[in-house]
Formats: C-alpha cells, structure tokens, sequence
C-alpha cells in the first residue's frame, strides 16, 4: 500500500488531506498514525480516520514528523508520508496606496509555528529601508519618502530573526494624489495632463480618450497640445472638431465639456507606413483651460500631495539617463529615466476605437523609456518633461511591456508650425523648477540645468553607434519579429550599445551580439501600440 503523497511540507496550523491506497484487499480501511500515536497529538498534529491532517500550532523539534497508514486487513502493510512542519508568516495590509512626504502606514506580522515571534523588517531589501524608498521601523512603521521611486511599488518585508529563509511581504504603492484628479471633469479653466479626447472617438461598442498634454501659443492664439489619435482620431477627425474634457471613457462614454476644438495635426497614415510624430493642436476655447498652461501634480508638494505647475517654457533634447516625469490620464504623475534614444520603433493603431486591427506606423529617432509605471493606456498625450527642470523633453504616445515611447518635443513643435506662416509652437510656462514629487525638492532648490549636467556616454561615443545602428536599421526592422531598434547604454561606463526589441510572439533569427564593433542588447516585448484608453460603450 502506499500514501499520497510521499512528503509534504506545510505551515504550521494549517490542514492537509492524505490519501492511502491499498492493493491486494477488497477492506480498504486503514488505521492513521502520527510518529506512530494513533490519530496523532497536538505536539506532532492530529489526524482523522479520513486522513485530514492539521499541522500543530508550533513547529515541533525535529520539524519533519511521520504520518503513517497501517492496513487494518493486513497490519504488516504500511505507507508513510514525510511531513515537515514550517513557520508560517503573513503581512498585513497586503497591499496599500500612500502619499510621499511622510504618509505613513503600519504594517502587522502575524506569525504560526514557532514561539519566537521576533521579526526583522525591510523595505526593497534594505534593512530599515532608506530615503529613497521610505523607512521603516522594528514595530513595522512604514514612512514614506519625499519623491516617488521608480518603480512606484515597493516592497515592505518581515523575515523571522529565528529563520532567515521564512519572509511576508507587502506592497505599497506612491504616489503625490493619484491620478483621481487626472480622471475626473474639472472646473473651467481646465489643468493639463488631464482626461480629454475628440467626442467622435467612439464606436458601435468603445469610447476612446487620452490625456490633454499640454498648452503652447502660435500666432497670438493657444492651443492645447496632444496626439493625433487622441484630438484627431488617427487622422479621421476634421477640422472643428470638439475635444472635450473629461474623456469619453471617464463620462460613461457621453461628451464631456468642450474646451477646445481641432486645429492641426501630423498625418499618420503615410505612404510607406511612416510617420514623424503623433501629434495635434486643439485652439482653446475662451475661458476654458488655464492661460497659464498648468498641469497636474507638476508642481511643488504639500501634505504628501502635489500641486499643478506649468512646465518650463524652455524645452530640452532628450539623452539617455535623464531623470524624467509626466502626468497623464490614467497613471497620474510618474518618474522615471530616458533609457535608450534614437529609437526607430513600429506602432500598432487601431481602424476605429476598440476594434483589433490597424494601421502599422514607422518612427525613427524616438525615445523610450524603460519602466513598468510610467505610462499605461489612456496615457497618450502626456508631456514628458525633465524632473530637474520641467523642461518639456518628448510627448508620450506609444508603449508596452514596461516600456514607454515618445516623440522627441521639438521634432512635434516643428511639425506643428503654421501652414502659412511657418511660425512654430512654444509653450506656455515659466522658469525651470523642479517637479518636486520626483526630485524631492522645492522651488528652485537643488536645481541643476541640464546645461550643467554631464551626459553618461560622451557625443563621441554616442555618434559612433549611433552610425552603425542607421547602417544596419533598415534590414533589422525587415523582420516582423523586429518592432524596435534604438540606442541605449552598454555594460561598461561611458558605453553605447543597440538595444533591438522583438515581438515576444513570433520567433526571429539570432541578434548577433556585436556589430560592427557595437555591443547588443535584445529584449523581448508584447508589441508597442498607441497609449488611448478604451471603455465599453453604454450606448
């Protein structure tokens, strides 16, 4: 006869069910012991004539007791079980949502199986955790820190002191006020970085919205700033268009208020499947948005929560290792860093809102960002900015895969320039400041221009791979599998190398690993599409 199975290991109080199986005998019934005690005892854990076995509420010593079947048609027959009883640990909250700025949330350990109940606390694997992802205290008191991580998520961890392998942990996400106020319909005049979108970008089924990016002024008139497959529904929009604020998807898919109508934008569908930004204009309607350009959670912090800003009015070339942050729709303000430039990168659009099928657009020379937080659906439209500086840098339009894409700034305000008098777009804003829930800064403390900044990999280094990449971009984004071919930094410092990311679906030959003299990188990726988000159609 056997048990099933052979060997368990459980948590201390918890319950388990074993099975015998007898051959050779019409009388299955078995007889169950416990380190030879029938039924078992609370030292070792007790067992019913069913074979339901509850663990001790304190792990014995040696930890591995024996549960034993005995045949009771032929007690010479036997099946054992190896069961070893551990300490059992959890956490609570498992999870929670705090503001910076020294928000604080108390974690509790409870824990089984040992006498012992002493735990060590960290957070990120540091003990007692540190400035950058917040601290935490031996009763488990978690305090936020002053700017929001990247990632935003961290982990609070208690460890046993008697057992080092035995942990819980939970996760607590930061933020500077969520992105509650990004979602919802606000009073006139409108802050940027908020839900909006062409009230005509719905289907029989979906409604679809973006983020309003931004505010820039042409030819004495302002215009709010954003995709094209957010104002102009990749391309399908016309001039006069209303755009509205909230978003279609966050008003139950009915027009919000109007605050702005369609004025231009970059066409998307190209001959040759190309594109040099995704981008459009909205002219302002009177009144209704912030002539002073403010967006959301873009400026100083208080009480753990931070105040719309408006961006610098100067603007920036991104590089890779910038420090960046932006405020969107559905993620709210974020911080991250530039990861790889010069990216040229295939995007997936959709025919109309919600369907799963459209056009395929080819950039060069964009910029991505690696970060599973950054950005999400809904997010498109976004100003990416420097966080030092708030110096706008790129506008959010593509990701996936914890990655981020965006048109470098001042390739979309060239795009964008008037068709009859050439004049380009500027922004409207102030001096450089810091977007203090990522710097955790305020005012104009601490603030390093970027014209002061020393760039990780030198112009020498970057001119050199970035030749080799455009000599060999073309044939790469020739396979399918190929959805992107950038840029990013190498393993050693002062280092370039070309980061090549492929559809994780579809197989695709092997990425050398140098060429030309120039390190590769490959990463696998779902493939990038458009940021909007969508909602099921009420109507």
């Amino acid at each position: 006869m056997a048990v099933f199975p052979t060997s368990v290991s459980l948590s201390a109080g918890s319950t388990f069910s074993f099975i015998a199986t007898v051959t050779g005998s019409t009388n299955h019934a078995v007889t169950w012991q416990v380190n030879g005690v029938a039924g078992g005892s609370a030292t070792v854990g007790t067992i019913g004539t069913d074979g339901s076995y509850v663990a001790p509420q304190l792990a014995p010593a040696p930890a591995t007791v024996t549960v034993t079947a005995i045949s009771q048609a032929d007690t010479s027959q036997s099946g054992k079980s190896a069961v070893t009883i551990t300490a059992g640990i959890q956490v609570a909250p498992v999870a929670s949502v705090l503001n910076i700025g020294g928000a604080s949330q108390l974690f509790a350990a409870t824990v089984t199986g040992i006498s012992d109940t002493s735990v060590d606390w960290s957070v990120g694997g540091v003990p007692g955790g540190n400035s950058t992802m917040g601290t935490v205290t031996a009763g488990g008191l978690y305090t936020s820190p002053n700017a929001i991580p990247d990632p935003a998520d961290v982990s609070i961890t208690a460890t046993l002191q008697s057992d080092s392998t035995q942990t819980a942990s939970a996760s607590c996400t930061l933020n500077a006020g969520g992105a509650g106020p990004n979602q919802q319909g606000q009073g006139f005049p409108i802050k940027l970085g908020s839900s909006g979108g062409n009230k005509n970008n719905i289907s029989s089924q979906f409604c679809c919205s973006g983020t309003l990016g931004a505010l820039v002024s042409r030819g004495g008139k302002q215009f709010i700033l954003s995709n094209n497959h957010v104002l102009a529904d990749t391309d399908a929009g016309k001039v006069g268009d209303v755009i509205t604020q909230p978003g279609l998807v966050d008003n139950n898919c009915d027009p919000g208020a109007g605050v702005a109508t369609l004025t231009q934008w970059t066409t998307l569908k190209n001959p040759g499947g190309t594109a040099v930004a995704d981008a459009a204009l909205a002219q302002v309607t009177s009144g209704a948005v912030d002539p002073a350009g403010a967006i959301l959670q873009l400026g100083s912090v208080s009480g753990g929560t931070a105040d719309a800003a408006p961006p610098a009015s100067t603007t920036e070339d991104p590089v890779i290792g910038m420090t960046v942050a932006k405020s969107g729709r559905t993620t709210g303000l974020e911080c991250s860093t530039i990861t790889s430039t010069n990216v040229s990168v295939s995007v997936q659009y959709e025919d109309t809102c919600g369907s799963t099928t459209g056009p395929v657009v080819t950039y060069s020379n964009q910029v991505e960002i690696d970060s599973t937080t950054f950005s999400d659906a809904g997010d498109s439209g976004s100003l990416i900015v420097d966080s030092q500086t708030a110096e706008p840098v790129a506008l959010l339009f593509a990701g996936g895969s914890g990655a981020t894409i965006g048109n470098p700034i001042n390739t979309v305000l060239q795009n964008l320039a008037d068709t009859k008098t050439g004049e380009v777009p500027v922004f409207v804003g102030g001096a450089i400041h810091p977007v203090s829930a990522c710097t955790g800064t305020q005012g104009q403390e601490g603030i390093l221009p970027s014209t002061l900044r020393s760039s990780p990999i030198s112009d020498a280094e970057m001119q050199r791979v970035i030749s080799v990449k455009e000599a060999h971009v073309a044939a790469m984004m020739r396979d399918p599998a190929v959805v992107g071919v950038g840029v990013t930094s190498g393993d050693l410092p002062g280092e370039a190398a070309i980061i090549v990311w492929v559809d994780k679906t579809k197989t695709h030959p092997l990425i050398p690993a140098t060429i030309d003299g120039v390190r590769t990188k490959v990463r696998s990726v779902e493939r990038f599409r458009a940021r909007t988000a969508g909602h099921c159609s009420v109507r």
